[in-house]
């Protein structure tokens, strides 16, 4: 904890400087959501595609439950709709939060009887207006030394006044091509329903793609990207795929997607800046189930959820 509030500080001092450019490895040409099949966003004036105005961050409210001492990913619901979904990562067992908009404990969902090493994202996948899931991806990796890594899946409930919800999640094993790495950010593609990995290093992050969740199965991870981001901590690709954003410790990075265009395409562009709330030790990173802004957290009890909107 002490190394991550020192990273933390020194990112928080580095985060006015202008976002760093990036470069990504192709994707296979028959592979899904090839480039050819969408146009690239135009670039605004300063060369970086479709950058929106953001207004200031405003607090929603701070989390009351005394439990959510290190929340480490975050997503907002909507099978129920406002709710965010908030976790701790290692030394917690395997439990998420269902958190009010004002921050107000809803539920807790124990979704596997045995503990995890280091969940450190959380994804969510819209099945149909009745069906949803909820990925929680156990890839912290501080040693890279863990020779697997385990995704799990659960069924998101429909909340309804129970406060303690019980399940049992399914479960898939990856392992990187290149070895261990250490990881904090999940995301899940609604375009091709891929999950991806971003892992964390002091330089160029990397960009696995997982492929689709299945059940039991076991998963060897692709790079297919490389973003200039130091010590990328959370994440998440808009529901309708149009826009990727990634967070470290300090400042955001906003990618922008055409229709049908490949995630390593979009990702080989210069990132938007995108600006973030101060936080002692942020790292979680959500859009808006709408689409309207961003919202983020810090770890600490008490910490507040930042909400963003697009102008």
């Amino acid at each position: 904890m002490v190394r991550r509030r020192i990273i933390a500080s020194l990112l928080a001092l580095a985060a006015c400087a202008p976002p760093p450019p990036v470069a990504a490895t192709p994707p296979n040409s028959d592979g899904p959501g090839d480039a050819s099949e969408g146009e690239a966003p135009a670039p605004s004036d300063d060369g970086r595609a479709g950058c929106p105005r953001v207004a200031d961050a405003e607090s929603a409210g701070a989390l009351t439950a005394a439990e959510i001492d290190e929340a480490s990913g975050i997503v907002q619901s909507t099978r129920n709709p406002g709710v965010y979904w908030i976790h701790n990562d290692s030394g917690d067992s395997a439990r998420a939060f269902a958190v009010a908009p004002n921050g107000e404990l809803v539920a807790t969902l124990t979704f596997d009887t045995t503990a995890p090493v280091d969940v450190e994202d959380i994804a969510i996948e819209d099945v149909s207006a009745e069906a949803s899931y909820l990925y929680l991806a156990d890839i912290g990796d501080n040693a890279a030394a863990r020779a697997s890594l385990t995704i799990h899946r659960v069924a998101e409930p429909k909340l309804d006044g129970t406060t303690a919800i019980a399940a049992i999640s399914e479960k898939m094993r990856v392992r990187y091509a290149d070895g261990p790495q250490d990881a904090e950010t999940l995301l899940f593609d609604p375009e091709t329903r891929e999950l991806v990995i971003v892992t964390k290093t002091f330089g160029v992050a990397a960009v696995h793609r997982v492929g689709p969740f299945v059940a039991g199965g076991d998963a060897t991870t692709e790079k297919i990207a490389s973003i200039d981001v130091a010590l990328a901590t959370g994440g998440e690709i808009a529901r309708d795929g149009r826009r990727i954003g990634v967070r470290n410790y300090g400042r955001g990075y906003l990618w922008t997607r055409a229709p049908g265009e490949a995630l390593a395409a979009a990702l080989a562009r210069p990132p938007c800046d995108l600006p973030l709330a101060t936080e002692r030790q942020g790292e979680s990173f959500a859009f808006l189930a709408d689409g309207s802004g961003y919202v983020t957290v810090s770890e600490g009890r008490g910490a507040k959820l930042h909400v963003s909107r697009f102008e």
